[in-house]
């Protein structure tokens, strides 16, 4: 006897598709086919054990640069909680160690609209471009070999 309210994986995937770690993802996984691969996005989980954020998750968007011994520049944190969907907290330029001293994040969205244009602003934004230029530059002077 099955009582669960969905069928499948793909039901699942369907339903969470507006979800903030999804369209997070979503852009994480653009960022390498936008690039060539030279670079790539990866999402970094880390669990929030600190009273001075009051989100238990933080989700790093970092870019990796594989000719460059795979180093990692972190774009931006998304804060949430396990079991909630909103609110997230969005900080820019900063790292998680500065967020567990002083947490003042760039940006709080309650729904996917504020959500997205938050997203939208940042990767749009002069400061990410100049990242992504640069480490692009820096990536394409040395050829990546491939196992």
């Amino acid at each position: 006897m099955d009582l669960w309210d969905f069928q499948s994986v793909e039901e699942l995937q369907k339903q969470t598709k507006d979800f903030p770690d999804t369209i997070l993802k979503e852009q994480i996984t653009l960022l390498g086919g936008k690039t060539d691969y030279k670079l790539y996005g990866k999402a970094v989980f880390l669990r929030i054990d600190t009273t001075n954020i009051p989100y238990r998750i933080a989700t790093m968007f970092n870019v990796v640069v594989p000719a460059l011994d795979n180093y990692e520049k972190t774009l931006l944190i998304m804060y949430s909680n396990p079991e909630t969907e909103y609110p997230v907290a969005l900080t820019l330029g900063s790292s998680f160690e500065d967020d567990c001293e002083s947490f003042a994040p760039d940006y709080v969205c309650s729904d996917k609209e504020e959500f997205v244009e938050a997203v939208k602003e940042i990767l749009a934004s002069a400061k990410v471009l100049n990242v992504i230029q640069m480490l692009f530059s820096k990536a394409s002077m040395y050829p990546v070999e491939y196992e």
